[in-house]
């Protein structure tokens, strides 16, 4: 399929100057092509920006990207992950929370989690995650709106 593909490509050219990727409202990325998003991420040393957004996927597929990513050692450069309008949903947030506390995305500074089913409990342990990792400076911006936060997610 076309968005592994495109994964599979970028992680074999060896040029230094692919910083962004954006598969923006591709609905037809599946969870082989979320791997290779996550292989890649985690071969890249200079991807800074991944953008995932509205590409219908779901839960088990954000958790492949995200362990595909967290399976290499060292951090990852990227500095603003977007998942915006996808279903990250508990797993994910649980999995991507994981990533954080390892430290394979301390150079993160935008997180972008609009509407993707993410409850309080999630949304909690997501950023005492994000809190308590050594990077925790650079983190500019958290964006958890059109979830179903409650009062105490909300507040944090």
């Amino acid at each position: 399929e076309a968005g592994t593909a495109i994964a599979t490509a970028l992680s074999m050219t060896k040029t230094a100057s692919v910083r962004f990727v954006k598969m923006t409202e591709n609905p037809c990325l599946s969870r082989q092509a979320a791997c290779a998003f996550g292989r890649l991420l985690a071969s890249s040393n200079v991807i800074q920006e991944l953008g995932l957004v509205d590409c219908e996927l779901g839960e088990e597929d954000i958790v492949a990207l995200l362990e595909a990513v967290a399976q290499h050692p060292g951090a990852s450069p990227l500095r603003k992950l977007a998942l915006t309008n996808n279903v990250v949903g508990g797993r994910g947030a649980a999995t991507l929370a994981a990533a954080v506390k390892a430290g394979t995305l301390e150079a993160l500074e935008e997180l972008w989690l609009f509407n993707c089913q993410l409850g309080e409990k999630c949304a909690m342990a997501l950023l005492e995650a994000l809190a308590q990792r050594a990077g925790a400076s650079r983190l500019r911006v958290v964006v958890l709106s059109g979830n179903e936060l409650g009062g105490r997610g909300a507040g944090a």
